[in-house]
């Protein structure tokens, strides 16, 4: 009774080390496949949810993949951050290895749009600077041959595949320049760039380092579909 214990035991403890390296090799390998995919500069952080993992790995379904990227270039404009959770994923661990495809049911998270990609589409002379938390938009504004100084909040808000920046609260340091005016150069309309993993914006928040989007998709091939040009 004691040997099969111990052997019991022992098969076990391979179980488990077999379950968390088959875990950490399809973690890796879908990290590669994300990496290449989107053609980051570096590869994205992988967690697959679940226990035990061989089960999930047998089966090609998987309960939940966290993923978080770092910076990258998206159809010209700057990312900072994609933090995806991945639901209902289609993935047979042996195809990862061979002709990867990899489909998630559902895509829930939230994309980090940094403020330079606002400030360079804004008049020269101003910048967007965060204070106390809160972001502004300040510095000289050329009009009609003079300098004026400025300083103003921003909401945002999303409709479809645009941005738009309105400038709220303006204060100006010469009298003589209608507030109207000011208003109209500061506001700016950006198209948005065809996100990761075909996410759809849903809403837009400011946050001190830059817009933070909130994003959903579904049905999304994850590993396996075109490259995004």
């Amino acid at each position: 009774m004691r040997k099969f214990l111990v052997l019991l035991i022992f098969l076990l403890v391979l179980l488990a080390v077999a379950d968390r390296g088959a875990h950490y090799a399809a973690e890796s390998e879908i990290a590669k496949r994300i990496s290449y995919q989107y053609e980051m500069a570096a590869k994205p952080e992988v967690t697959i949810g679940g226990f035990p993992f061989l089960t999930q790995a047998i089966g090609g379904n998987y309960q939940e993949i966290h993923v978080v990227t770092g910076a990258m270039t998206v159809e010209e404009v700057q990312v900072d951050r994609v933090d995806v959770t991945l639901t209902d994923v289609q993935a047979p661990f042996a195809d990862l290895l061979t002709e990867p495809r990899v489909v998630a049911g559902g895509v829930e998270g939230t994309v980090l749009l940094p403020y330079s990609e606002l400030q360079k589409r804004l008049p020269q002379g101003i910048v967007i600077e965060t204070a106390n938390g809160t972001p502004r938009m300040s510095g000289d504004l050329a009009y009609q041959g003079f300098s004026v100084s400025l300083s103003s909040e921003f909401r945002i808000e999303v409709n479809g595949d645009e941005l738009t920046v309105t400038p709220d609260n303006i204060e100006l340091g010469e009298e003589f320049v209608p507030v109207s005016t000011v208003e109209s150069m500061l506001t700016l309309t950006m198209k948005l760039p065809r996100l990761p993993f075909d996410l759809e914006v849903t809403g837009v928040e400011l946050l001190p380092n830059g817009i933070q989007a909130t994003a959903v998709g579904s049905n999304v091939p994850i590993v396996g579909s075109t490259p995004q040009e």
